[in-house]
């Protein structure tokens, strides 16, 4: 047999076991439903509040408004709440904010309770960019504390503030900024 009609025979038997199997059916067996995963290649879909046990995470998007009346808005809702109302800039780009996000998402006890109290308001910089307001900075993820009205109040820490982007050096280090000053 020529090649050629090998080929045509073996691509065939592989296009014909594809379409013509049945695939298997799913388990009809009712279960909760999974959050989507989240990867660094796809935004967060945060516009209303994700709140976990201990805090709360909310991501601001340039077209909700003025960001001055926006973190008033959600310094309230942090206060309302008792939480410690916290502005994050970050990126999906970011290897950090990855890092960060992953351990929340896998629900790691030392990043839950590292973030336990607080009020996390995400900006993503490629959509508000690098100096908002009096918000300056040049490293990512950076976060700021702000006051009841929605103003920083001067404490700040980023990402160099930790060696490896591991839940073990992250953890004490957002949980000193969490929880003292």
């Amino acid at each position: 047999m020529n090649r050629k009609k090998f080929l045509a025979i073996i691509l065939f038997g592989c296009f014909a076991c594809r379409t013509l199997t049945p695939n298997p059916e799913p388990d009809s067996t009712p279960s909760a439903p999974q959050p989507a995963p989240t990867t660094a290649s796809q935004p967060q879909p945060e516009s209303s509040p994700v709140t976990t046990p201990g805090f709360t995470i909310v991501r601001l998007r340039p077209d909700d408004g003025d960001l001055e009346t926006l973190l008033a808005e959600e310094a309230a809702k942090a206060a309302a709440l008792g939480q410690i109302p916290v502005v994050e800039f970050d990126a999906t780009w970011c290897p950090p904010c990855q890092a960060i996000d992953a351990a929340i998402a896998d629900q790691n006890k030392l990043m839950l309770d590292a973030y336990a109290g607080a009020y996390i308001i995400k900006l993503d910089v490629d959509e508000w960019g690098w100096s908002v307001g009096s918000f300056k900075f040049d490293a990512i993820p950076v976060y700021f504390k702000l006051d009841e009205k929605g103003s920083p109040t001067g404490e700040r820490i980023d990402g160099g503030a930790w060696n490896e982007d591991i839940p073990e050096n992250i953890a004490p280090v957002m949980d000193a900024f969490f929880h003292e000053g």
